[in-house]
């Protein structure tokens, strides 16, 4: 698969916006109500080896002043390192989330959002560097108490999140 570049900084439709979260902390949320099917955020940054994101998370554990990084796989050791204080950052996770990837760096809405809903993802789509694991209280039906990079190995997901997947992990899928 041929790697496209990302987009340099990240996008939001204009009804993401961020409130108090009952997931952690803060998260985003529909101001409006949104349609099944449309984008509402556009990942962006820059790509990095795994050994780069290795050595840009130790670095940011040894500086308390240190933005956390932010980091989606994409590609087989080529992974997006989100701008800091984007409003991405404030996206959680659900084990039954309402947004799911559309293609490398677009998140869409995977059913319709009614206004006041928070906007989450399953991290277990786009999380695959090796030894990602976090605890989940999201609160959902579904909620597997943990997410970690192996998730995309769980027959489950792969058929709740058929083609919505970062094509890294779409291709681990593939060829199991």
């Amino acid at each position: 698969m041929q790697q496209n570049s990302p987009p340099t900084d990240v996008w939001a439709d204009d009804r993401v916006v961020v409130g108090r979260s009952t997931i952690e902390g803060r998260g985003l949320f529909a101001s409006d109500d949104i349609e099944k099917g449309a984008v509402v955020l556009r990942l962006g940054g820059r790509l990095v080896t795994s050994a780069e994101l290795d050595r840009l998370i130790a670095a940011a554990g040894r500086d308390p002043d240190a933005s956390y990084v932010d980091t989606v796989m994409i590609y087989e050791n080529a992974h997006l390192v989100l701008p800091p204080a984007t409003i991405v950052h404030f996206g959680n996770h659900s084990c039954d989330p309402n947004l799911w990837h559309v293609d490398s760096y677009e998140l869409a809405a995977r059913r319709d959002v009614r206004a006041g809903e928070e906007l989450t993802l399953d991290y277990g789509t786009n999380s695959g560097a090796d030894g990602f694991a976090m605890e989940c209280r999201c609160g959902s039906a579904h909620c597997r108490g943990w997410v970690t990079s192996d998730d995309w190995r769980r027959p489950e997901l792969q058929v709740r999140y058929k083609d919505h997947w970062t094509p890294a992990l779409q291709q681990r899928i593939d060829r199991s």
